[in-house]
């Protein structure tokens, strides 16, 4: 799958759902985001964030209404499970 930086929650959740799979979902919905530091966010920060261009990144952040006025990669990548977890959950309700 070509990894291109989601500009909106919507393009976000749409590379999220098609990359994981349905036992990787169901973890997500279970768990606390802390517990996906090291793997999904790990996963976005090197595929999302780090060395991509700053503009891209910016509307990132601002699609999830992350303020940037001190970058914080590790801020952003919880900030996007938290909200995938909650797009999960109702999801299933």
């Amino acid at each position: 799958m070509e990894t291109k930086i989601p500009q909106t929650k919507q393009e976000a959740f749409a590379q999220l759902d098609e990359m994981l799979s349905e036992e990787d979902k169901n973890e997500l919905v279970k768990g606390d985001a802390i517990e996906f530091h090291f793997s999904l966010g790990m996963w976005i920060r090197n595929n999302w964030i780090y060395e991509q261009n700053e503009e891209d990144v910016n509307r990132l952040a601002k699609a999830f209404r992350t303020d940037f006025i001190v970058f914080d990669p590790d801020g952003l990548s919880g900030k996007i499970i938290e909200s995938y977890q909650r797009y999960l959950k109702r999801k299933r309700v």
